[in-house]
């Protein structure tokens, strides 16, 4: 490798004497970039590491000494479905099995629910047929929150 080197630089210094100081620069400079990057692998799998961690569980006490696990969808039976399965995850966790008290659910959505089961029905068979944009159409009449249960249970 050979450097060129202005004579100005060199005025009463030796070229070898500069090319060590280069090089010694430029090891510390690629150990600082080295530091650098096992700082970034370390904080990137420190971030992934965190992320495969359990989910949190839509899971709260109650004033009578019970559970309630909350589930939210567009469609009645998934709502069942997420606070079913939060209360078994909840109580599993616990190495302990469900025991059901009470269940609710509601519909709490913007439109008429025959409107918006109509809308939902109609757009699996759009999408179905491959129509892209009536499928779009009719997810937009509902909403992720528009039915809610309410699971009552003891962990036991």
């Amino acid at each position: 490798m050979d450097f060129h080197v202005p004579g100005v630089i060199l005025a009463g210094q030796d070229k070898q004497k500069y090319k060590e100081v280069l090089m010694r620069l430029m090891e510390e400079k690629l150990a600082t970039i080295r530091r650098a990057g096992l700082f970034l692998s370390l904080a990137i799998l420190g971030v992934g590491m965190a992320a495969c961690g359990p989910r949190r569980l839509n899971v709260m006490a109650t004033p009578d000494q019970t559970l309630m696990a909350i589930g939210y969808s567009a469609d009645r039976s998934d709502s069942i479905f997420r606070a079913n399965n939060d209360a078994q995850m909840y109580c599993e966790r616990r190495h302990q099995i469900v025991s059901f008290v009470k269940q609710d659910t509601i519909y709490q959505g913007r439109y008429a629910e025959n409107v918006t089961a109509g809308a939902r029905t109609a757009g699996r068979v759009a999408d179905a047929l491959g129509s892209s944009k009536a499928s779009a159409a009719s997810r937009a009449l509902s909403s992720p929150t528009d039915y809610k249960t309410t699971f009552e249970f003891l962990c036991k």
